[in-house]
């Protein structure tokens, strides 16, 4: 008769209570009601579903809940029964020993550090006098941070200066969800319809359209933060969605490119130097700054630290107030006085040599490759130099010059342009770096002013010339045709003085800063990339 009673019990136990998995460290807590055989079914919602897949496994057994049902007496404290105490402490082992096993098999799917540094687990303390780059990562009233955080602000700082992660620091995972890993790359060639079948293979081509620009006015570049007075530097960086503004107030400025708030980034003010010139430096690590001083400025963008270069040995000038950024990254070319050409090492900033044309020189620029560098100036000569001997290897005669003002060279060498004192732009092909006296594919003619800035875009398609001496005065040149382009200024478009322009990496914005401090941003909507 007990016997029986206490069956009873143990079932009636075992029907109407809930169990309690309860892990070592006491967190998460896994209940399960059993249901009587009487009890109306009903339909789970999906969560209820996918939490008991999690909590017990889905369609797989554990050996932990087969036993469950043998094992309600001892593990439920309100049970009332009085068993062996010995046998508790062997479930209870059991259940963390496989609890154990389990989070042990999660482990092994991480990735593990292939080192550990102490110095991460150290506390550092912030300097009383605070420093530009200090002011980046601390927070208000924080004087410690350690070195996990740390980590993580320096990180944030510079994706959001340079950019997203390099692909080369990412995890093969990461690579994969991007679209960036190369084994990924190779089976979408071999996909390819191109690789699918021999003979001919002709599509429609994807011309730029030498009539009319499908362009449109976006909201200004530098929105966030004006310049005040004269926009004198304007860039794109090179690698990531960034431009860079600068101008005769001091300050230098960041700005994300995305066409409808273009968020600043950063700002930089540099005490009692109106800038002149910048460019972008370094694979776009550094931003170089000049103006009429003897010296120079280096701005490191992911330090955040500018630094004076001071007098350098060997250069006598007044000012270096003027200069070019080889393509290739490797010399500073600065303009000085009486024709001559001071080039820098990029990477010292220490003179290499002087390089001396006739009359003055007003403008340089290097071909795509950087192996090459073309000086233009007030004798009406173009000047070519070999970046390895340093030579002038050519020299040719710009048609009907009568002062040389700006100097372009497009991608591949294929075209180069020139603009004069009496407003004429010559453009020429490649074979002006032969000849000595090339004539001009097209003069054109349409500015009355003389042209202060010529750039090309990034695949040949078009030319772009302004002139500071006159208001809205922009030309958008297509190419080969060498039409100007009719719609562009548009007749109620507001662009003031141009004083600086520049077209992004792939050609799809195109941006000028004027004398007020504005910098109208372009989308050219024919090319889909930044």
């Amino acid at each position: 008769m007990q016997g029986e009673a206490r069956k009873r019990r143990v079932q009636s136990t075992t029907t109407s209570k809930s169990k309690h998995i309860k892990t070592n460290d006491g967190e998460t807590e896994a209940t399960h009601h059993v249901l009587g055989s009487k009890m109306k079914s009903r339909r789970k919602e999906s969560s209820e579903i996918l939490l008991e897949n999690l909590v017990f496994g889905n369609d797989i057994e554990d050996p932990i809940f087969e036993s469950e049902e043998e094992e309600a007496v001892e593990l439920d404290p309100h049970s009332g029964s009085e068993e062996d105490p010995a046998k508790d402490d062997d479930v209870s082992t059991e259940i963390q020993s496989r609890l154990q096993a389990t989070e042990s098999s999660l482990d092994k799917g991480k990735k593990k550090p292939a080192w550990h540094d102490d110095t991460d687990e150290v506390q550092l303390s912030f300097d009383q006098e605070k420093t530009f780059r200090q002011q980046k990562i601390q927070r208000r009233a924080e004087k410690e941070v350690s070195g996990h955080q740390l980590q993580e602000r320096l990180k944030s700082q510079y994706e959001k200066v340079v950019g997203s992660t390099p692909s080369w620091a990412k995890l093969k995972s990461e690579r994969e969800k991007d679209g960036s890993d190369e084994s990924e790359d190779d089976e979408e060639d071999d996909d390819h319809p191109l690789l699918r079948r021999t003979g001919d293979y002709l599509t429609t081509s994807e011309m730029l359209p030498s009539v009319n620009l499908n362009i449109k006015r976006l909201t200004n570049l530098n929105k966030e933060q004006p310049t005040e007075g004269m926009v004198t530097a304007l860039e794109f960086h090179p690698g990531a969605q960034v431009a860079m503004v600068a101008g005769l107030d001091q300050r230098l400025n960041l700005f994300q490119v995305e066409g409808r708030h273009n968020p600043k980034i950063q700002s930089v003010f540099v005490e009692q130097f109106p800038i002149h010139c910048a460019h972008f430096a370094s694979q776009g690590t550094e931003v170089v700054l000049s103006g009429k001083r003897k010296f120079f400025y280096i701005y490191d963008m992911i330090a955040g630290k500018v630094s004076q270069i001071p007098y350098i040995r060997g250069i006598q000038e007044n000012k270096l107030m003027s200069f070019e950024v080889s393509p290739d990254g490797k010399f500073l070319a600065f303009l000085g006085d009486y024709g001559n050409i001071h080039l820098l090492s990029a990477q010292t900033k220490e003179l290499i040599t002087t390089l001396k044309m006739n009359g003055t020189v007003d403008a340089v620029t290097f071909t795509p490759d950087g192996s090459k560098m073309m000086s233009f100036g007030d004798d009406c000569d173009v000047y070519v130099w070999d970046m390895n001997t340093r030579d002038c290897v050519h020299k040719f005669a710009d048609d009907g010059c009568i002062k040389g003002n700006t100097i372009s060279v497009s991608q591949g060498n294929r075209y180069v342009a020139t603009g004069s004192q009496s407003g004429v732009i010559n453009i020429y092909d490649d074979q002006c770096l032969t000849k000595v006296h090339p004539t001009p594919l097209k003069a054109v003619m349409n500015m009355t002013t003389p042209v202060t800035a010529t750039r090309f875009n990034s695949n040949n398609e078009i030319l772009a010339a302004i002139s500071v001496y006159s208001r809205d005065v922009v030309k958008l040149i297509h190419l080969p045709s060498c039409h100007t382009f009719a719609n562009f200024p548009s007749s109620n478009e507001v662009l003031r003085s141009p004083c600086a322009l520049e077209f992004s990496p792939r050609s799809g914005y195109f941006a000028l800063g004027n004398n007020k401090g504005e910098v109208p941003l372009f989308r050219l909507k024919h090319y889909k990339d930044y």
